[in-house]
């Protein structure tokens, strides 16, 4: 079968997406990716084919947020999104109109699970793919939206105030018509849903009327090794931690990396630093060590702790590598991946980005390298490893596309 996967966001969201876009050419498909310019690379890279979406999305993104600063509350990050889907809009409608009599059925992700309604003629069988259901829900361990741990009210009523901006992130297209956007919406709420990632983080649960399956995170491992100075760094002392905040370079994000930088050094840890920030170019003693892109399923096992960002991928990688977290959030998804962390027992409390200081992050590692935690994150981690998650997706997908 030819499938497209219509996939957009950063990094984070394409590694899983490449490794089931692999896992079905595995199984014998003809797999197509839609890429940002930005990420055609990456792409072909995992040698999957690329279907370039012709804007540079993060560039964008970073631009946006270093003028305008970055909202902190969901509303206004919706908006964000919402504000980069309008510019994204064209170069999607041009990119599948390309290429839809190409594929027979389509995998569309949170982010792009409206853009099939956006285009004429017959219907394509189609499968949503979540890393994190982004839909309203009671349940604390299940939806985007939700704030608090456990079943409450109050996380069904944040889902719900968030549903108008949603909406309009996923029917950007300002040239659609009315009944482009129904038909989107439509389609995009009754198609087959399932959650790619660990039921350790993200509960399986029946939400908006549809059961969520839990089919485990798909990790993209490809051929690697660690660099040199890395490997050499690891093996002349004992485990660092690590502190890497993603693919954000606004002053709050850089403020938090000095922070905990500063909190590992001072309670006696060697570091490993995400380059990116600027932090960089200060002087630091030997050590600290900063590194670009190093594989994670490499580097997290060889470490003490992963300080990161909450992001889907990142905490998937810690809770495989057996690593206790500390989870420093600062926009959509990554709150709920913080306070989920802490909730199963792996990591600290969260600490939000904009509130960082060096105390809070020294307790904070104090806390999640406790002998209990350190324990907790081993027995997760023995559990997530036994999970297929390319498996477990390319199952669901086949199945729900007819395949």
């Amino acid at each position: 079968m030819r499938i497209a996967i219509l996939a957009a966001g950063s990094r984070g969201d394409y590694l899983p997406t490449l490794a089931v876009a692999r896992g079905l050419h595995a199984r014998g498909h003809e797999v197509g990716v839609t890429a940002t310019s930005d990420y055609v690379p990456t792409v072909e890279g995992a040698g999957v084919r690329a279907e370039e979406v012709a804007v540079d999305l993060m560039g964008y993104y970073r631009d946006h947020a270093l003028r305008n600063g970055m909202p902190t509350g969901l509303m206004g990050q919706m908006d964000l999104l919402g504000e980069v889907a309008k510019v994204m809009a064209p170069a999607v409608r041009e990119t599948l109109t390309d290429l839809w009599p190409r594929y027979d059925g389509v995998v569309t992700t949170a982010m792009s699970a409206a853009w099939p309604g956006l285009i004429a003629g017959p219907r394509k069988p189609q499968v949503l793919m979540m890393f994190l259901a982004a839909v309203p829900s009671v349940w604390g361990d299940a939806s985007l939206y939700a704030e608090r741990e456990g079943r409450s009210i109050h996380n069904l009523v944040s889902g719900l105030r968030a549903m108008g901006p949603s909406a309009k992130l996923v029917t950007s297209d300002t040239t659609a018509t009315s009944r482009e956007r129904l038909r989107g919406l439509i389609q995009m709420s009754t198609a087959p849903a399932f959650v790619a990632n660990s039921a350790q983080i993200v509960t399986p649960r029946r939400i908006g009327g549809r059961q969520l399956r839990a089919t485990g995170y798909p990790f993209l491992d490809l051929p690697a090794e660690l660099p040199v100075d890395v490997a050499e760094f690891l093996d002349h002392g004992p485990d660092p931690v690590y502190v890497g905040l993603g693919s954000h370079t606004v002053p709050a994000v850089r403020d938090a990396l000095a922070h905990t930088v500063a909190a590992a050094l001072e309670l006696g840890h060697r570091v490993i630093v995400q380059r990116g920030s600027g932090l960089e170019d200060l002087e630091h003693d030997d050590r600290v060590l900063f590194v670009d892109d190093v594989p994670h399923e490499l580097l997290f096992p060889r470490v003490a702790a992963v300080v990161h960002h909450g992001g889907a991928g990142t905490t998937a990688q810690a809770l495989r590598a057996g690593v206790p977290q500390v989870v420093l959030p600062f926009t959509m998804d990554q709150p709920f991946f913080a306070r989920r962390v802490h909730e199963i027992g792996v990591g600290s409390a969260p600490v939000s980005t904009v509130e960082a200081s060096t105390a809070r992050l020294e307790a904070a590692l104090n806390e999640a390298l406790a002998p209990e935690v350190c324990a907790r994150a081993r027995s997760v981690a023995r559990v997530v490893q036994g999970e297929d998650g390319v498996g477990g997706a390319v199952a669901v997908i086949e199945q729900g596309l007819g395949a």
